[in-house]
């Protein structure tokens, strides 16, 4: 005998949507400061290190803190020696990125003059990047970038249009938006770096599955944390994702949260992509 089934409910809520966005998704989104900062004091040490070696004296002398002695040394690289730091290596754009991001957190934290005073957070940097957002150089910024760049210049039109949708506090329609554009952009990426990919990683044989190539960036924080709300966990109800795009779920646009995140993630797409092209630590400047 068949057995009838029927729908339990016409709308899902998602779980712990909260915790997700503020556990989870925020600090995988903004752990592109992290990789930056890695890369650039790897370089910022290679040049010191290469300044030296190459210093006739075999020891740049401005390095024991004598600026006068400067005229001792002929070698033109020995200004890395009297201050300049690794934030100063960075191309223009990662440049942008970083103090654009660090500068939230700074802007959401309370820093007493007395040092020995404890750092408090005064307010969620979600709502200090939401205020960025709907600032005219942030916007200006993101979508200079997306026009420039080789891989993403045709999704502009569109960034524009999320942008729009998100300042005009329409989360309902920017979440679906950013996540559809999140999905495109690493197909982008895929199809640009030429990742190859085994069948099973595949929708039938023309495009891989998103938690592939979410994995394919290899930064295992960042690519756990996207890949748990891409993905339908064993034994859970349908990925956060799922559950947005298939219209099961309203409770995700109740404030700005979950897209100032997904902006952050195109953030953290656009470094990634930018540093990718630039073989590495090779995105800073020569």
């Amino acid at each position: 005998m068949q057995r009838k089934y029927r729908e339990r409910y016409a709308t899902i809520p998602i779980e712990n949507l909260k915790e997700i966005i503020e556990n989870e998704l925020f600090p995988a989104a903004l752990g592109i400061c992290n990789r930056i900062r890695k890369k650039g004091e790897i370089e910022f040490n290679k040049r010191i290190k290469e300044t030296i070696s190459k210093c006739p004296l075999k020891e740049c002398v401005i390095l024991k803190g004598d600026p006068k002695e400067i005229s001792k040394c002929p070698n033109p690289m020995c200004w890395i020696a009297e201050g300049p730091n690794w934030e100063e290596f960075l191309l223009d754009d990662i440049r942008a990125i970083y103090f654009m991001l660090t500068d939230i957190y700074i802007k959401a934290l309370d820093i007493p003059e007395d040092l020995d005073k404890e750092i408090t957070l005064v307010e969620n940097p979600l709502n200090v990047m939401n205020r960025e957002l709907k600032a005219k150089n942030a916007q200006k910024f993101i979508i200079e970038v997306f026009k420039k760049s080789k891989i993403f210049n045709l999704r502009t039109s569109v960034i524009k249009d999320i942008l729009w949708a998100h300042n005009k506090a329409k989360y309902l329609l920017s979440v679906p938006l950013l996540i559809i554009q999140i999905e495109g952009i690493l197909h982008d990426l895929a199809y640009h770096f030429k990742w190859k990919f085994e069948k099973k990683e595949m929708y039938g044989d023309e495009y891989a599955r998103i938690e592939v190539i979410i994995k394919k960036l290899r930064d295992k924080y960042f690519g756990n944390t996207m890949v748990s709300f891409y993905k339908r966990q064993k034994g859970a109800n349908e990925s956060p994702r799922n559950l947005i795009l298939h219209g099961r779920s309203l409770d995700y646009g109740r404030d700005n949260k979950l897209s100032t995140v997904l902006f952050l993630i195109l953030t953290y797409l656009i470094a990634f992509s930018q540093m990718k092209i630039y073989k590495g630590a090779t995105i800073l400047k020569d």
